[in-house]
């Protein structure tokens, strides 16, 4: 096997069996979630790695929670401060593989949401004690994933930008050999991992570079988000949980609203409007976004027994989008391989991107020990990964497309799969879940990425009883906020809040 690396000059690198006891000479594109999960997994299994990002390496000793959180800034990750959920897939991950970080976020304030405490007096069943997400700030997780990676020995982390790829034909398939960097040297490796997010620019590269760039497909999100983090005053209880995923959330038919647990007695509440909506635009003002929030079903009681510690943080201009490296004749590319966002990004209500980013990286860093060759390598991962994310992809398009259209007034049977098979999901099977444990328990697997997205959904007798408790519990659903009670608090107008509320 060829494990060599060159600086300043290209050194080319021929198949290599990845099986060989020799270790094998990464490269990862990228300091995030994926990128340092896939340098920890890659380096555990005795191989060399070398990290590349803008960002110097930051240390963090003697630094609170609440530091990391406000004082580390990475502005090439443009979510970086959202809220972000670490499901039950990303909780397993860390158990099972990364149990050093996973005792070091914990060690600094970061929970579990239990689900299981949904099924009350139900028997316990086996995978049960995997429906439990990570309750914790995404600085806080960042952190002390990087430590971890610090600290390996067989991790080289260089802070420099990467321009290009260095090829080779190859067939059909585009063969990496190396990057470019800005300071015009060149880095020769076995293997290129693209972990650089959804700002990856392989296929930008492939086609500098005079090959054919990775076909992809993509679609709106159609969402704009405004967030806000609390904490809980000291001695206030916190609330009992709302949802699966901990916090209040919904959607009122023209604006969406999640809340997501933290570290340390935070929370984040994230609300979501149209793009075309330009109402909501007042949402990026605190007084504003506080008069929407406290109107909200089920926010008051998390809201009054708490604070805001942060300014509210805009995110627009979202898109799904899913990268393409197969074909009907194989790999379209070999030697570099993109995991976690740089592979498939969804709607980050959804919080697909770090669970999948930890699993895409575990994934990688196994198989590369089993595969023959490249082509062999991106096989593997390819049959590992590529259904998951594809189903994944449109499963979140169709659901950001019918949403579209109900919020756009387009009169749609949400308690009709055969209409809407997402809005069915979320406005029917979703809210009845906890009065079921075999649709708990498929509702929580779904939402934890625990299970392929098609299991619940093409369970008809899951969907039937879904449907069944949904017009049993018809005189139990709260009432929603009407839209021009919630412009009303928008622009603080205490007369039509009087109307509204007093008809």
């Amino acid at each position: 096997m060829s494990t060599v690396s060159t600086v300043g000059a290209e050194t080319m690198v021929t198949a290599f069996d990845l099986r060989d006891a020799v270790p094998v000479r990464v490269i990862v594109l990228g300091a995030g979630v994926a990128g340092c999960a896939a340098a920890l997994a890659f380096a555990r299994g005795a191989h060399e790695v070398v990290v590349l990002d803008r960002g110097d390496v930051q240390l963090f000793d003697g630094w609170s929670a609440d530091e990391v959180f406000q004082r580390w800034q990475r502005r090439g990750i443009a979510q970086f401060r959202q809220p972000h959920n670490f499901l039950g897939l990303a909780r397993s991950l860390l158990r099972d593989r990364f149990a050093d970080v996973y005792a070091a976020v914990r060690e600094v304030g970061a929970t579990e949401v239990k689900q299981d405490s949904f099924l009350c007096d139900a028997a316990r069943e086996a995978g049960d004690e995997d429906l439990a997400t990570v309750a914790c700030r995404r600085p806080v997780f960042d952190a002390a994933l990087l430590t971890a990676v610090a600290a390996q020995p067989r991790v080289t982390h260089r802070a420099t930008e990467v321009i290009g790829l260095r090829l080779r034909p190859r067939g059909h398939a585009a063969h990496v050999v190396g990057v470019e960097l800005a300071s015009g040297e060149s880095m020769t490796a076995d293997l290129v991992v693209d972990a650089a997010g959804r700002r990856s620019r392989t296929s930008d590269w492939l086609s500098a570079a005079g090959a054919r760039p990775l076909p992809s497909v993509s679609s709106e999100c159609g969402l704009l988000y405004y967030s806000r983090h609390y904490r809980f005053r000291d001695g206030e209880p916190i609330p009992p949980y709302a949802s699966l995923l901990g916090g209040p959330r919904g959607d009122l038919g023209y604006l969406a609203f999640a809340t997501f647990l933290g570290d340390n007695r935070t929370f984040c509440l994230s609300i979501m409007v149209p793009p075309w909506d330009r109402a909501f635009r007042e949402l990026r003002g605190p007084a504003a976004f506080q008069r929407i929030a406290v109107r909200l079903p089920g926010l008051a009681a998390w809201l009054e027994p708490s604070n805001p510690v942060s300014g509210v943080l805009p995110m627009g201009q979202l898109r799904n989008q899913l990268l393409n490296v197969v074909d009907d004749n194989g790999p379209l590319l070999t030697g570099l391989i993109p995991i976690g966002d740089a592979r498939c990004h969804t709607n980050p209500t959804f919080a697909f991107g770090a669970s999948l980013s930890l699993w895409h990286a575990v994934r990688l860093a196994d198989l590369a020990d089993r595969a023959i060759d490249d082509i062999d390598l991106v096989t593997y991962f390819e049959s590992e990964v590529g259904a998951d994310v594809s189903a994944r992809f449109y499963a979140v398009s169709a659901e950001d497309r019918d949403r579209a259209r109900w919020w756009s007034g387009e009169p749609i049977d949400i308690t009709d799969p055969a209409v809407s098979l997402p809005l069915f999901l979320s406005f029917i099977v979703y809210p009845t879940a906890a009065r079921d444990p075999a649709l708990l328990r498929a509702v929580a697997r779904r939402i934890n990425a625990l299970d392929p997205v098609e299991r619940l959904a093409g369970n008809p007798e899951l969907l039937d009883r879904a449907r069944a408790l949904h017009a049993e519990s018809a005189g139990d659903r709260p009432s929603m906020p009407r839209r021009s009670l919630i412009l009303a608090a928008l622009a603080g107008d205490p007369a039509e809040l009087t109307t509204e509320t007093n008809p």
